[in-house]
């Protein structure tokens, strides 16, 4: 179990690096002047905000790995409804079972979000993840370990109920990697119609969750809107990013919503 933790720990670190790693270089460098429009805060995060952001990722990682070797040590077992031959149950089922997983992770992401953010157990773990209120793509898993181990038992919660084929459950951990950075990017790169599109308008953006991170509320679901919806927590930016579509920051508009104050500067601030 020792040997799978570390190849997966590995395996999830390389993963993150690479599409962290590789937007943090597209927007923050290679597109920094062109992309300026793009950008939802009129600041950049600081350094020590990102070197604290990637420390905590590390760890996350690891315990991310870990999870997912005790899951392969289940697997083995026998204990779970994985399944190896594709054709078992087909290719519509393999889209059906991508789409549940979502659901399940967006669903238990959700609520234990909302958990977070009361006032002890934000104090004691979630503030690692909100160490500032303008995040990097580096924020993506920037968490107190304690909550990346929660935030993880949404794995065994899916392969305890969604027959599953490997190919589709790493297919679901790409898109959850790429997804969470996406969230936390601090450019908005959906284009205008995901934001006026009744449909796509489900889909949680940058900007969406920008919001939740100005606020510390707002915002809390990870792939939809539904939860929020349902809810009454969504704050739907649209007036913002109709802005945004003509070159306008949305950060004056995130300075305003409904009466709520945005976080202090300095109330998540890293200590120097």
């Amino acid at each position: 179990m020792l040997l799978n933790t570390l190849l997966l720990s590995l395996i999830v670190f390389v993963r993150y690096l690479c599409f962290a790693g590789g937007l943090y270089f597209l927007c923050y460098i290679w597109k920094k002047k062109s992309w300026e429009h793009k950008q939802i805060a009129p600041t950049r995060p600081e350094a020590k905000v990102i070197k604290h952001e990637i420390k905590y990722s590390i760890l996350s990682s690891i315990l991310f790995g870990f999870m997912g070797a005790w899951m392969w040590d289940l697997w083995e077992k026998g204990k779970t409804l994985v399944y190896l031959d594709f054709s078992k149950y087909g290719f519509f089922y393999a889209l059906l079972s991508l789409f549940a997983m979502l659901v399940i992770h967006d669903t238990y992401f959700y609520w234990t979000h909302r958990l977070l953010h009361l006032p002890w157990f934000y104090k004691k773990w979630h503030k690692v993840h909100h160490s500032a209120p303008n995040p990097s793509p580096w924020a993506a898993f920037c968490f107190h370990p304690i909550e990346a181990l929660l935030e993880s038992l949404y794995m065994p919660l899916i392969i305890f109920t969604v027959p599953s084929h490997p190919a589709v459950l790493g297919g679901f951990l790409m898109l959850m990697t790429v997804l969470g950075v996406v969230n936390h990017l601090g450019y908005e790169l959906y284009p205008a119609i995901f934001h006026r599109n009744k449909f796509l308008n489900t889909i949680i953006s940058a900007t969406n969750h920008s919001v939740h991170h100005r606020f510390n509320k707002f915002n809390y679901a990870l792939y939809f809107t539904w939860w929020d919806d349902l809810m009454s927590t969504r704050y739907s930016s649209n007036q913002a990013i109709s802005r945004k579509t003509v070159g306008v920051s949305t950060d004056s508009e995130l300075h305003h919503l409904g009466g709520f104050a945005p976080v202090p500067e300095d109330s998540n601030a890293l200590q120097s």
